[in-house]
């Protein structure tokens, strides 16, 4: 387990933090598994109009400027589906696809070494890898950060 704080959360993209605040260190394991797709997926849109990228054009999430881009691969992935996609409320970008995102994130946060891939068998099975938290005290900063906020 590489075991190294938190580099500065302000590198750490929306969705990427709230996946990890969604591990619970103690159990080393996902909570709220059933949601967090939603959760990243909003997390995502969410910093797109905080940076500027979609604005509300009456209830539609709508593209600034076709060219803009984060520098961040999961935010544009998304920021390129929402301008290829036909106009839609941000309600309904939340659900669709939301596993992507994820799997996205995942992926960042794998390479980042935030989390571990896992391969194992079940029943002779060879299935998709399990992610395991490789960073609990970067998690347990971030929570700490956000407790503070909080209070």
């Amino acid at each position: 387990m590489s075991d190294g704080p938190l580099p500065a959360s302000a590198r750490l993209s929306l969705p990427a933090r709230l996946h990890l605040l969604a591990w619970d260190t103690t159990r080393l394991r996902l909570t709220g598994a059933a949601l967090l797709p939603h959760l990243v997926r909003a997390g995502a849109l969410t910093e797109l109009a905080q940076r500027g990228l979609l604005v509300d054009d009456e209830g539609i999430a709508t593209p600034v400027d076709p060219d803009s881009r984060t520098g961040d691969a999961v935010l544009d992935g998304l920021l390129d589906l929402v301008r290829e996609s036909r106009p839609r409320r941000w309600r309904s970008w939340v659900a669709p696809w939301a596993r992507s995102t994820l799997v996205a994130v995942r992926e960042q946060l794998t390479a980042d070494g935030y989390l571990r891939a896992e391969k194992r068998r079940f029943l002779g099975i060879l299935p998709p890898a399990d992610h395991v938290l490789d960073r609990v005290a970067a998690a347990n900063a971030l929570r700490e950060e956000a407790r503070q906020v909080l209070d």
